[in-house]
């Protein structure tokens, strides 16, 4: 006892151990992939070098189960490649994210990798696209009350619609998100909402109330402090008040907000798309408000947007520098440069910035001014034709997406009622198939109980036919017995008598007398001969077909016994030309075995081979019965009788059984 408690307690052991090892194995990979995260999104280390270890998250990640730890380390990865502007791979992270949220049922990952595919189709402009996710991601979140990502959500879609120039759909966007971020009190939701509101409203044209939700803006950053962009958050607010101010042309407020926003500390380093934005609107004011100024600004905002590959930004400053050196008067410079500004917009489809460069064309080269101004209103047609199909298109998405939705709902009420009446039609179908197998099953029964009683009968009527046979041999018995007791024992005895005589004498005449007593002996020889040929006209006379007798005791067997009997004999056995002895010895072994396959081995099939090679016939039976231990069944008289009649014509005799794998028996009689 006190052993198997040792043993119980050191296997509990190993387990605890493997379990603890598993762990610590988990805890290590996981600390190793923090790591890697971790210095991806190190600032001071170099672009290559961030992209790198974002690619090792990633190939530690990829192959783990699927849980919730490793789908929120997929979106981690992703969120380190898209500061970075790895946007394919950013892409392909997300989608690999999209479809582990859908194998596991997780309505929350589903809905937050459809926002960040609709992230990276409003990065590469195609608003149609990234406002298809943004809207699937919305009926998620509204679906699972995710409000914060709702509000986020919603207010993703307004800014693609802002882009789209579809102000007023984007201020309804955005006041409904609005909404739900003042309900759940969520502050940078909320300032992201009023910087959009104000940017919509300035599109409008309603540039007061623009700057009132600006303002609101600039106040509720400072709620913000301890967002650790903070800072950048308060340089992105002083420019869009100073876009608010330059488009309504008081370029000296826009001057006062932008010069605000270049206070920013390390604003260079931190956002130089922003940075330089701010730099080239400043100098263009200054530009505005006196016409010698500015100017070394202007081309110091191009170089930063030129080295940082900016490209929106490098067409803005050369439109902006365009101005200036047409001012000036120096057209061949203000050409060159709207030319490639026109060039570079015209590559990119920034088609703004195309509407602005073909306005200066008409300034700089007034003689070909009408070409222009006919292109210019060509563009500005079929833009507007554009964006008008564009913000129908956004409309369309909406509303398909509300009907499929709807369509769902009816096609997942219709499933459910199909579902119901499947199972109950397969309910009722099993019932009835459990009536009508029991109800089958029970004649079945019936049937075997039928026929076990038949076969008890035929088998009585057989025992009765062998009683029958039985006696008949014995009254026959008991005549030959007679015969040869009173007819040929007392001739003998009668001859041995008269002969015995010539012991005593030797005379020719005793010799004489003799001779008819020896005479004598030839008549009984063939009574005895009688006798013998009466005894052997059974079933193995000549008179007979022996392999007729094989076969109807084979077919017997098929008709009396469920057991499948195939069998094989040589044709080319010749019968007639085989000693009776032999024949008889193999029908009794025969006859022997199928009564142990019929009564212990309940076999389901039996094969019998009986064939002829040179001068020995074999006998082949195999059954796939349940079989028996071989040692034990030779004591049994059937063995031993089949062992003894086999032995008796100097055959050999060998039997293989295992129990559950049935029985084969090989005898090998030789002949003449």
């Amino acid at each position: 006892m006190k052993k198997i408690i040792s043993i119980l307690l050191f296997l509990q052991f190993i387990c605890c151990s493997d379990g603890k090892n598993q762990e610590l194995i988990l805890d290590a990979q996981n600390q190793k992939i923090n790591n890697y995260l971790s210095l991806a999104q190190k600032e001071t280390i170099s672009k290559e070098m961030r992209i790198r270890f974002g690619d090792l998250a990633y190939q530690a990640i990829k192959g783990q189960k699927n849980d919730s730890i490793t789908r929120r380390n997929y979106f981690k990865v992703a969120n380190r490649y898209f500061p970075l502007y790895e946007l394919e791979k950013y892409k392909m992270v997300t989608n690999e994210v999209l479809a582990l949220g859908k194998a596991s049922n997780d309505s929350a990952t589903v809905a937050k990798a459809l926002y960040y595919l609709g992230d990276y189709f409003f990065e590469n402009a195609k608003n149609d696209s990234a406002y298809w996710y943004y809207n699937n991601a919305e009926k998620i979140y509204n679906k699972i009350d995710d409000k914060e990502n709702l509000a986020n959500t919603i207010l993703h879609k307004a800014y693609v619609l802002l882009y789209e120039k579809d102000f007023l759909g984007s201020e309804t966007a955005t006041i409904k998100a609005l909404d739900i971020s003042l309900s759940i009190s969520d502050k940078l939701l909320v300032y992201q909402c009023y910087g959009n509101l104000g940017s919509a409203l300035s599109g409008l044209g309603n540039y007061e109330k623009a700057l009132y939700y600006h303002e609101k803006a600039l106040s509720q950053i400072e709620k913000l402090k301890d967002n650790y962009l903070y800072e950048d958050f308060k340089a992105q607010t002083f420019h869009n008040i100073g876009l608010v101010y330059q488009n309504n042309n008081q370029y000296k407020k826009a001057l006062e907000n932008f010069s605000e926003g270049l206070k920013i500390e390390n604003l260079l380093k931190k956002q130089p798309v922003l940075y330089s934005a701010l730099l080239d609107n400043y100098a263009y004011c200054k530009f505005k408000l006196n016409n010698n100024e500015g100017y070394d600004e202007l081309n110091r905002a191009l170089f930063l947007r030129d080295s940082i590959n900016n490209i929106a930004g490098i067409i803005k400053s050369k439109i902006h520098l365009t101005e200036y050196y047409l001012l000036k008067a120096n057209k061949t410079k203000a050409l060159q440069l709207n030319n490639e500004a026109y060039t570079l917009a015209d590559k990119s489809n920034y088609n703004k910035e195309i509407l602005k460069t073909l306005d200066l064309y008409t300034k700089i080269d007034p003689s070909n001014g009408l070409k222009y101004a006919q292109k210019y209103i060509k563009l500005s047609d079929s833009l507007y034709d554009l964006e008008r199909a564009t913000r129908n298109k956004l409309a369309r998405i909406e509303y398909e997406t509300d009907e499929i939705i709807h369509e769902n709902l009816e096609i997942s009420s219709e499933k459910k009622t199909i579902l119901t009446v499947s199972i109950l039609v397969a309910f009722i179908g099993a019932l009835l198939f459990v009536i009508l197998f029991q109800r089958a099953k029970q004649k079945e029964l019936l049937f075997t109980q039928e026929q076990q009683k038949a076969n008890e009968e035929i088998y009585q009527l057989m025992l009765d036919q062998q009683t029958k046979i039985d006696e008949v041999k014995n009254i026959e018995k008991n005549r030959i017995a007679r015969e040869l007791h009173d007819g040929i024992m007392n001739k003998l005895a009668s001859t041995r008598l008269n002969l015995f005589v010539l012991t005593k004498r030797n005379d020719e005449e005793t010799i004489k007398k003799c001779i008819g007593h020896i005479n004598e002996i030839q008549n009984i020889e063939k009574e005895v001969r009688v006798i013998a040929h009466e005894l052997s006209n059974d079933t193995f006379s000549e008179k007979g077909n022996f392999k007729t007798i094989l076969t109807e005791l084979l077919t017997e067997q098929n008709e009396l016994y469920p057991a499948n009997c195939i069998y094989e004999i040589d044709k080319e056995i010749v019968w007639e030309n085989i000693d009776i002895e032999i024949k008889m010895n193999l029908y009794r072994i025969l006859q022997e075995a199928l009564n142990n396959c019929n009564k212990y081995a309940n076999a389901e099939n039996i094969y019998i081979n009986i064939d002829k090679q040179e001068k020995i016939v074999t006998l082949q039976i195999i059954d796939d019965g349940e079989g028996f231990n071989t040692n034990k069944a030779k004591k049994g008289i059937g063995m031993k009788n089949m062992f003894q009649r086999t032995e008796s014509v100097k055959g050999d005799f060998n039997i293989t059984s295992e129990i559950g794998k049935g029985t084969k028996i090989i005898i090998k009689l030789p002949i003449n």
